[in-house]
């Protein structure tokens, strides 16, 4: 039963990971598409700067819920829509049950669906 416990926890930990390697990848798009030339709309801006921060903000979150020795790796989005690595991320919170991630992830979650939200 104690390979089991671990195993779920991480798996917990694997997809925090996943979560926050995702929100980056968001993050960095937002900025890619901001640099761009021709510059996106004055409105397509503003929204793009807001999920870029939303995203790098609950980037930060999933990564403070990692032990510090965790290595992320290199993320490999299949997505270049921002709005849907974010989508990504929230629905790899729900691979798996609460409880196996991080204590804390709660507030992640809610973070993500609050971003999706303002988003959609």
């Amino acid at each position: 039963m104690a390979t089991k416990t671990t195993k779920t926890e991480r798996d917990g930990l694997a997809v925090t990971a996943g979560v926050t390697l995702l929100l980056n990848a968001a993050a960095d798009r937002c900025l890619s598409i901001l640099a761009t030339d021709p510059a996106p709309a004055l409105e397509d801006s503003f929204a793009l700067s807001d999920l870029g921060l939303g995203a790098q903000l609950a980037g930060h979150l999933a990564r403070d819920l990692l032990p510090a020795d965790v290595e992320l790796g290199s993320p490999r989005p299949h997505q270049d829509d921002p709005l849907e690595l974010v989508r990504a991320a929230e629905a790899l919170t729900r691979t798996v049950p609460i409880e196996t991630l991080p204590a804390g992830s709660s507030h992640l979650v809610v973070a993500l669906c609050d971003l999706l939200r303002e988003h959609s």
